[in-house]
């Protein structure tokens, strides 16, 4: 009887964490996507100038929608520009490299048009990665483009757009990633711009970070 016992007790318990994991892994709709990349040096780079409060540092944002029954993310990476990828493609990552993925959604007082989100976004497929960074051109970097969806969605007030900067904090010099990159553009810093980044994003008093991606 006591052995009996101690098997239904495993099997409530078990049962309960289970709903308790399936509860804690719900994927909604406009849900952003933050990807924390690990031995990349331009992923460092990122983070090393734009401040993180998390446990996480976050250089890559994506926008998560559902399609012929699959999810899908929406997202300007420097290879391919603007495109659609699958979530494990998202979820990708190079040889050497690790990735966190965590999901980020806006709080229920921060409220979008589902439809013109991604409208706006598809809208833009095909159009080139925004290499410098810059704010008032046809192409696009990633948390640019998640706030420009979420901005033509009439959610105007979850993120603010600030003057980059691409100095380490407490530091008067430019990041040597930094200036390496630029050089290979021919293209001034654009210290100063107006920008977004994904950790200014993930920050955000809009935004409740959920949890991690399996």
């Amino acid at each position: 009887m006591y052995k009996l016992l101690k098997i239904l007790l495993l099997v409530i318990v078990s049962a309960n964490c289970l709903t308790a994991f399936s509860q804690n892994y719900v994927l909604k709709e406009g849900d952003l996507l933050f990807k924390d990349t690990r031995n990349n040096a331009i992923s460092q780079a990122i983070k090393d100038v734009t401040p993180s409060a998390s446990n996480f540092s976050f250089s890559h944002v994506g926008v998560l929608f559902f399609e012929n029954n699959e999810w899908k993310v929406l997202e300007a990476v420097p290879e391919y520009g603007v495109r659609i990828s699958t979530l494990p493609g998202f979820s990708s990552y190079a040889k050497g490299e690790e990735v966190i993925i965590v999901v980020g959604r806006l709080k229920t007082n921060y409220p979008f048009d589902l439809e013109k989100l991604i409208e706006y976004g598809k809208k833009q497929l095909g159009k080139p990665y925004d290499n410098p960074f810059s704010w008032n051109d046809e192409a696009f970097y990633c948390s640019e483009l998640s706030y420009k969806m979420f901005s033509y969605a009439g959610q105007n007030h979850a993120f603010t757009p600030k003057p980059m900067t691409f100095k380490e904090e407490g530091k008067d010099h430019f990041h040597p990633t930094w200036i390496k990159y630029y050089n290979e553009l021919q293209v001034a810093i654009p210290e100063g711009e107006l920008g977004i980044n994904p950790n200014a994003m993930a920050t955000s008093k809009s935004i409740d970070l959920l949890f991690e991606l399996p």
